[in-house]
């Protein structure tokens, strides 16, 4: 079985997607006809405008009360992470998000990202805390690291604490350094993966490539069009993915739909797991969910997504997220 379908709601609030609480309910009435029942949030989310999705989210309530919610702890991207998983400011973060989600209680509540100056044991506890008090049924981790995987399970082990049951990352057809010690390593201790960024931050449609940017992610007069240039102007990456449009495209397919494809039906998850679609349109997200019932693809273009993997292995596509699999 193919793992589940979540989506992830970092555009909700942004200038250009899902703004106002009518969008947002017309997006979770197509979600439902999909089958998709899962949102991902975070107290962070949009970028642009901290708090906004779950705002919406709550706003919505009529029609999310339905749903699956993850949340994460709110993280300020100005500093490094420090004290965001102290205590006091997990306690304010997730009591806001509650609020304006209009919910007792979440599925998992998440850590955005490592916290290097709280101890990790003091951590664990204020995650398990959270369970006792009924405020998640579990939680997890996101971009940690497989060395500080490591020690945060070895102090779950040592203390008899509660582990986290979801480790959410990115992962897609460029970005697979999690299959050589993280996924082994979760597997081990029974915790599911999430996957984000499925094509990249859109890099994997082949558009920034094709210089075929007005209206997409990458158009410059978009909220992130600079950003995601940046992380994507890198020589060896933009030839991996040249010649994989090139290939793909000479067997009548696109790169988004086999990206796709490969990661659902192909790559290293498993039904256990799971992979945030995003989408700043309903007809984006109806789109790729089509692409993905198509099913699984034929040897030869699942060899064309290796030699993808290992052209663009060389450009570090891990570091592009904040996301380093070292260690």
């Amino acid at each position: 079985m193919a793992p589940q379908l979540i989506f992830g709601t970092a555009t909700f609030g942004m200038a250009a997607a899902f703004n106002n609480p009518e969008d947002v309910k017309s997006l979770l009435t197509a979600l439902k006809s999909l089958n998709i029942n899962h949102l991902d949030t975070a107290a962070r989310y949009p970028p642009t405008n901290p708090w906004k999705s779950e705002e919406l989210i709550g706003e919505a309530e009529e029609l999310s009360r339905s749903f699956v919610v993850d949340t994460k702890c709110y993280t300020d991207t100005a500093t490094n992470g420090s004290g965001d998983l102290e205590k006091d400011k997990m306690e304010e973060s997730v009591g806001k998000s509650l609020g304006l989600l209009h919910r007792k209680s979440v599925h998992v509540l998440y850590a955005h990202r490592a916290d290097p100056s709280t101890p990790l044991e003091v951590q664990i506890r204020n995650f398990n805390e959270q369970i006792t008090k009924g405020r998640c049924e579990a939680w997890g981790v996101s971009n940690f690291t497989p060395s500080a995987m490591k020690k945060l399970l070895q102090i779950c082990d040592e203390k008899g604490l509660e582990k986290p049951k979801y480790y959410q990352g990115a992962y897609n057809a460029i970005t697979r350094a999690v299959e050589a010690k993280l996924l082994p390593l979760l597997r081990i201790h029974g915790i599911a993966f999430t996957g984000y960024v499925p094509l990249a931050g859109g890099f994997l449609t082949g558009n920034l490539v094709n210089n075929n940017t007005a209206g997409t992610r990458f158009d410059e007069r978009g909220p992130m069009g600079k950003i995601l240039k940046t992380r994507f102007d890198n020589a060896v990456l933009a030839s991996a993915m040249m010649k994989f449009d090139t290939a793909v495209k000479e067997k009548g397919l696109l790169p988004a739909e086999v990206s796709l494809r490969w990661l659902v039906h192909h790559s290293a998850l498993t039904d256990q797991d799971g992979i945030i679609l995003g989408a700043s349109r309903v007809e984006q997200v109806m789109g790729n969910v089509n692409l993905i019932e198509k099913g699984n693809l034929d040897e030869d273009v699942v060899a064309l997504v290796e030699q993808l993997w290992k052209n663009a292995e060389g450009a570090h596509c891990e570091l592009i997220w904040g996301n380093s699999m070292e260690g």
